[in-house]
């Protein structure tokens, strides 16, 4: 009988040492101190107010510890993620109920207890955001903004906030956007004759769609067909050349006033881009060019991060409203997703080992329910498919689907 009652004190203190070991790690893991002495100051008094029939004080150890790409720590363990453990690490003393040396039964004795809880941290993603340049952007929403001006300001934020992720390597944004077709500007074409002084920037409008849709997803990653473009001045033009090319520029220019940002580690450079009065709305909607001209984005990109983002921003369906889902058919997102995840990521790269890229897409419609059947549900994914009913909604759902694994707690 004696013996059996100091089992059960010695079962029941050891029960609350490693209770009061998993609340401390808990605890620290959520919200860790500012060194390592006030982690074990922190974790001593949680643990103490478990501990309570202790002799002397209760020894209390805390310590981190990281797991990353860079080391083979990753790879090694088999996890998905980098990560960091706390580890909180309790014993105590405790007098028996009953002691009796001659069976053993000692008058004091000692238990101990150890958690580990584990935090997936923060893994550097590669975001490319898939933007809608149409007309209908140009409207005002809440607070008397446009959607357009909420759409760039909530992407700036996010930039902002993917410059604070604290990630072994840097994460990277690209901004790819549509309206009936995609856009890319590289410098600027002058012009002086005949008394025409200006300006405009250089402008190529490509057009993704080929003769049927299954060509189009075949050729998806060739080069894109130049459907118009900013003209250039050539010696030798005459005066009605130059004044055709004079409207034609101006109209072009009107018409497609956005462009696209490469993927960039330079978040300033990117912002600045971003913010300009010059990136604009205007025209009609085709989504699949944006959703292609990303995918090529991608598919360019060396040394790429691990996760691999895309996400659509849109207030309105596609002009043809069956040509997207009709390239889904064909194995449009597909060939993107199995594609781009067959890409070796940087830590791939540096140690042969790392795990295989991951590819997420989501689409969010900015004041608009999107239609599962126009072909995002089957690209997309029915659960990555987001309504925001205001700039704060957009911002949320765009870090949904980039922090998917980041502060995550092991189960």
């Amino acid at each position: 009988m004696a013996f059996s009652m100091q089992m059960s004190q010695q079962m029941l203190a050891h029960a609350r040492v490693l209770e009061a070991a998993e609340v401390a790690s808990l605890a620290l893991i959520a919200s860790p101190k500012e060194s390592e002495d006030d982690n074990v100051k922190y974790a001593r008094q949680l643990v103490d107010r478990y501990v309570v029939d202790n002799i002397n004080d209760v020894d209390v150890e805390v310590y981190t510890r990281k797991c990353e790409y860079k080391d083979g720590c990753v790879q090694a363990s088999g996890e998905v993620a980098p990560f960091s453990d706390f580890v909180v690490s309790a014993k105590a003393e405790h007098k028996s109920w009953i002691a009796y040396e001659e069976a053993e039964l000692k008058p004091e004795f000692e238990v101990a207890g150890k958690s580990v809880t584990r935090k997936y941290l923060p893994q550097p993603v590669d975001v490319y955001f898939i933007g809608d340049f149409s007309g209908s952007m140009t409207g005002h929403w809440k607070g008397g903004k446009t959607k357009l001006d909420v759409v760039k300001q909530t992407i700036e934020r996010v930039v902002e906030d993917i410059a604070d992720f604290n990630t072994e390597e840097k994460s990277r944004v690209a901004l790819l956007g549509y309206n009936p077709l995609h856009v890319k500007q590289s410098g600027t074409v002058y012009l002086n004759a005949y008394g025409y002084r200006r300006s405009w920037p250089k402008k190529i409008a490509y057009d993704y769609a080929r003769g049927t849709s299954a060509q189009t997803v075949a050729k998806m990653f060739d080069p894109p067909s130049v459907y118009s473009r900013v003209q250039e001045y050539v010696r030798g033009m005459s005066r009605l050349d130059v004044e055709n090319l004079v409207v034609n520029n101006d109209r072009f220019v009107d018409y497609y006033k956005f462009y696209d940002i490469p993927l960039t580690e330079d978040y300033t450079h990117f912002k600045a881009r971003l913010a300009s009065a010059w990136l604009g709305a205007e025209g009609g909607t085709s989504s699949w060019n944006g959703i292609i001209a990303a995918a090529q984005e991608a598919n360019r990109a060396t040394n790429i991060n691990p996760e691999q983002v895309f996400i659509v921003l849109s207030d309105g369906a596609d002009n043809d409203t069956n040509y997207l889902q009709r390239l889904v058919n064909q194995g449009l997102c597909t060939k993107l997703r199995s594609t781009i995840s067959a890409k070796r990521n940087r830590f791939q790269s540096k140690t042969g080992s790392a795990g295989k890229t991951k590819v997420t897409m989501g689409v969010i419609g900015v004041d608009y329910r999107v239609k599962e059947s126009d072909g995002f549900g089957d690209c997309f994914g029915r659960k990555n498919i987001y309504h925001a009913k205001d700039g704060d909604d957009v911002y949320k759902y765009i870090l949904n689907l980039i922090n998917e694994e980041t502060g995550r707690l092991k189960d």
